[in-house]
């Protein structure tokens, strides 16, 4: 049954990846149809690989009864789909109600195993606040809906099971994901680390610098802080602990590093796709606009490991245990690596469709792999080696797929109801005039989403509950959707629910909660950095050039200056009132404005110049001696 049960998997994932990289290639299907070939197949595979029950790891009766639901639904969807639309037409018969009420199951059981309890659970809410909320008294009822009207709306229609998300999840978005699954699976992983390794690792604090280099490289293409903790820390934690870091800190720097990696463009996940979609925009934009906070988030990370390093005298990883450029830099390794990256952005930049930039990547990823080496056993290897390939690229999908499908049912019926608007005028309400205060609300509400959901599902649900309500009080649609994006993944690294953490921290051997608060004093910027570019855009690379030119090299140094101060060492181990006001300087020459920007620099260069006399002090007073 085991090696039956294998093959499934295998056959089920490598056509999931086969199918997307034909529609890619050729052209997707009609949405919906293109949908449900995408949901049934995630959908199976998902009840295949993970069980319903801890103790019963097999395939029980019970997964096949789910996987058959899934695929009958599926099924009725590719064949009907015309029908589906408008909802208000026609009743649902009895059989119809049967196969919707059953999907739904499907979906949430399967949203249950892969993400937890709490996001289907929010779902079910959710369709239990559409069904019965007529009964709530006042300002949080609504009008009744009538059963075969929720059925028709979350099943038959192209609101909830079969809308937007899933559409994105079935086309660019699960090419992206097989794009970072077989890159890194074909040798990329281990080629990031070492590229790393070369880069930082004969410097001091080399460990923990290349922790923050290779989570950077890596989680840019994985999408997943949780993947990339676990790929990566595997091999930089031990590293930094060997050479001196405390089990902590080496945790909380794995963490920190790997969460920024959604931030960090070209790929950042799949909210950075569902945000081009929600803003109407080119992918690209996204990206250029990322860019910059992502450098300042990953220069204040990378200086805080430096100056950490500095205050414990730490060593650089030693030469036997770095590789040398020559062994890394050939053709077999590089190419698997550089000609997919470089073909992802040459047509990103020619402005092709995500659904073509993504198949025209995993394409090159795959030859790349193929003929790094033209030897015709080498050859024969690597064509076997892209069976493992493709079935990890279609495992990968698992963790996406049914989070969106359960995120389309949470947003249609969130819009549908009129929840959404309820909790925006709320926030109004609270907030009343102060945007700040708003602001801070909103960003609460938000990490609170992200400590129970996905940050891709938190994202969304905040979208449909504040976007409106950021772009109303005349921010930059842009960075109103940033702002909600980065609060989303916050909570990925912020007690005490922050699953990055609580990965690190078990590779660590790491008591979690200490990891968890040395996580956020290493990351004050992805706290900071949305409330900075939502009143000043210039950070997002919009307004004038001059301005630009003027507020980023001075952020860059703010960074640098905070980091030192939260550190608590500069030239020299920092006393308690220049760390006080290295941050206050640091958070001057952050915030826009040229005063403050004055003021910034004049109490760092204070602080600077007084370390430096100290030293010189300190130097004479030991020749002296």
């Amino acid at each position: 049954m085991k090696t039956i049960t294998s093959w499934a998997i295998r056959i089920i994932a490598i056509s999931l990846c086969v199918f997307h990289l034909y529609s890619g290639l050729v052209g997707p299907r009609v949405a919906p149809e293109q949908a449900a070939v995408h949901v049934a197949l995630v959908l199976s595979l998902t009840l295949l690989i993970v069980p319903m029950l801890k103790s019963k790891p097999r395939v029980q009766w019970w997964d096949l009864l789910f996987i058959g639901m899934a695929l009958a639904g599926s099924a009725y969807t590719f064949s009907n789909w015309r029908h589906f639309l408008p909802v208000m037409l026609g009743r649902a018969n009895t059989l119809e109600n049967i196969m919707a009420l059953a999907m739904i199951f499907v979906v949430l059981e399967a949203g249950r195993r892969t993400v937890g309890w709490v996001f289907p659970c929010l779902t079910a809410a959710c369709l239990a606040y559409a069904l019965w909320g007529h009964y709530i008294p006042g300002y949080w009822g609504h009008a009744q809906f009538p059963f075969h009207y929720v059925m028709k709306t979350i099943f038959f229609s192209a609101e909830c099971i079969w809308g937007f998300l899933t559409s994105l999840s079935a086309t660019f978005i699960a090419l992206f994901v097989i794009f970072g699954a077989i890159l890194l699976t074909s040798g990329g992983g281990r080629t990031f680390i070492d590229l790393a390794l070369i880069l930082t690792g004969k410097y001091r604090g080399g460990p923990a610098k290349v922790a923050v280099v290779s989570s950077s490289m890596f989680g840019m293409l994985s999408g997943s802080s949780i993947a990339n903790v676990a790929t990566t820390g595997n091999f930089t934690i031990p590293l930094m602990k060997k050479l001196g870091y405390s089990p902590t800190f080496a945790a909380a720097v794995e963490a920190v590093a790997s969460t920024g990696g959604l931030v960090m463009p070209p790929i950042m996940g799949t909210s950075a796709f569902i945000m081009a979609e929600f803003l109407g925009i080119p992918y690209l934009h996204i990206i250029i606009a990322a860019f910059v906070p992502a450098i300042l988030f990953y220069t204040s990370v990378f200086m805080g490991v430096h100056f950490q390093a500095i205050k414990l005298d730490l060593q650089p990883v030693p030469a036997e245990q770095r590789p040398l450029a020559k062994d890394i830099l050939t053709y077999p390794r590089i190419s698997c690596l550089v000609i997919p990256i470089a073909v992802l952005i040459y047509f990103l930049l020619r402005g092709y469709s995500l659904t073509m930039v993504g198949a025209a990547a995993c394409t090159a990823a795959i030859l790349a792999h193929i003929f790094s080496d033209v030897s015709w056993s080498n050859m024969k290897e690597r064509l076997r080696n892209m069976v493992p390939c493709l079935e990890a690229g279609g495992k990968a999908l698992i963790y996406v797929g049914p989070v969106l499908v359960c995120a389309n049912i949470v947003l249609g019926l969130l819009v549908g109801t009129g929840l959404a608007m309820k909790f925006s005028y709320l926030i109004v309400t609270v907030g009343e005039t102060n945007m700040w205060l708003s602001l801070g609300i909103l960003a609460f509400l938000v990490m609170i989403l992200g400590c129970g959901l996905p940050s891709t599902a938190a994202y969304v649900i905040a979208v449909a509950v504040g976007g409106q309500l950021l772009i109303s009080w005349g921010i930059l649609p842009l960075a109103a959707h940033l702002f909600l994006f980065y609060y989303s993944i916050i909570a990925l690294i912020t007690p005490p629910v922050c699953p990055a953490v609580f990965i690190a921290a078990g590779i660590a051997r790491a008591p979690w909660l200490p990891t968890g608060f040395t996580a956020v004093k290493l990351a004050p910027l992805l706290y900071l950095m949305p409330f900075i570019f939502v009143f000043d855009n210039t950070f997002l690379l919009k307004g004038p050039i001059p301005l630009i030119l003027l507020n980023v090299p001075t952020a860059i140094f703010g960074v640098i200056i905070l980091a030192s101060g939260i550190i608590g060492q500069l030239i020299v181990k920092c006393k308690s009132y220049e760390r006080l006001a290295l941050v206050i300087a640091g958070l001057c020459l952050l915030t826009p404005g040229w005063q403050l920007d004055l003021l910034g620099a004049i109490l760092a260069a204070a602080v600077i110049v007084r370390q430096i006399l100290q030293r010189r002090k300190s130097a004479e007073a030991e020749i002296h001696g």
